[in-house]
């Protein structure tokens, strides 16, 4: 485990080879600000204690943990330590990332690679470059399908951004889904409850907050202002958008982008469904931009 640092005199980022996550992302210097929460040291290096995670060869969960294709079976691994019952986010967030040093421009750029063969599911690899500029941190994800066979790959970012209890949050939407007990989708909605509706921007609400929200075709577009007069804009051309929160107050909310809707496993044989199908030997890529901005 390494963590390299990546600065241009406005930011400031961390990231662990370990899981390929950022530990920390900071904005200023003399008084500096948590843009994402900073990581929890409990004395583990697990990743879900980082302050940003890459969600791949899927994400979130699939219901009974498995799903059918090609004709097979495909039963996901599970974790005991990360979730009794789930694949959950997938392994990229658990691997030993290699760093790929020659992609190292002035301390403002970092590419990482990784490798993972699932027996009985998948084996890809993927590459996630990081790269500040000015006020913005582009992050870079793409994933290559090195196994024999076509595979449906989806993949996402799962950053946990810092917050006030009176920092606003907006963002627009076509339509949200609603959890189970299990942290799964049921009905989707168009109209979306005022409690889940952020298009005209709001405090965060106490209440427990996991959806999946459906976006325009130009993507994730939010905004967060906060009240030191920062404003933190998150862009991804990615449609669909998890939130996550626990109950009660939060000093940071869970803004996803993804390229797949969570659990669309289960539909793979429906016209609708938006998993990433790729022939052996073909890639995929997502990004997301977290951009600073004084008020």
């Amino acid at each position: 485990m390494a963590i390299h640092t990546l600065e241009n005199g406005k930011l400031k980022v961390a990231i662990n080879d370990m899981g390929g996550v950022v530990d920390t992302f900071t904005h200023g210097n003399e008084h500096s600000f948590d843009i994402l929460r900073p990581r929890i040291h409990d004395g583990t290096n697990f990743a879900g204690n980082s302050s940003l995670f890459p969600m791949l060869p899927m994400v979130n969960r699939i219901r009974d943990n498995q799903f059918d294709w090609q004709g097979r079976r495909v039963v996901l691994p599970i974790n005991e330590s990360v979730d009794p019952n789930f694949f959950l986010h997938g392994d990229g967030w658990l691997t030993q990332w290699q760093v790929q040093a020659s992609t190292e421009c002035e301390h403002t750029a970092l590419k990482l690679a990784m490798a993972s063969d699932i027996k009985g599911v998948c084996h890809y690899e993927a590459e996630q470059t990081y790269k500040l500029e000015e006020d913005r941190l582009t992050i870079a994800l793409c994933l290559t399908n090195v196994g024999d066979e076509i595979f449906p790959f989806g993949m996402g970012f799962h950053p946990f951004f810092h917050c006030f209890p009176n920092t606003l949050v907006q963002f627009s939407a076509q339509g949200m889904w609603f959890e189970d007990v299990h942290y799964l989708p049921t009905d989707f909605v168009e109209h979306i409850p005022e409690i889940f509706n952020f298009e005209l921007g709001k405090v965060m609400p106490t209440t427990w907050i996991n959806n999946g929200y459906y976006l325009a075709e130009d993507g994730v577009n939010i905004t967060l202002k906060h009240p030191n007069r920062v404003a933190v804009v998150v862009t991804s051309p990615c449609r669909y958008l998890q939130v996550y929160k626990p109950s009660g107050h939060s000093d940071f909310l869970c803004l996803e982008p993804q390229n797949q809707s969570v659990n669309s496993h289960e539909t793979l044989s429906e016209d609708c469904n938006n998993l990433t199908i790729l022939a052996p030997q073909h890639s995929m890529r997502i990004s997301m931009t977290i951009e600073i901005r004084e008020l």
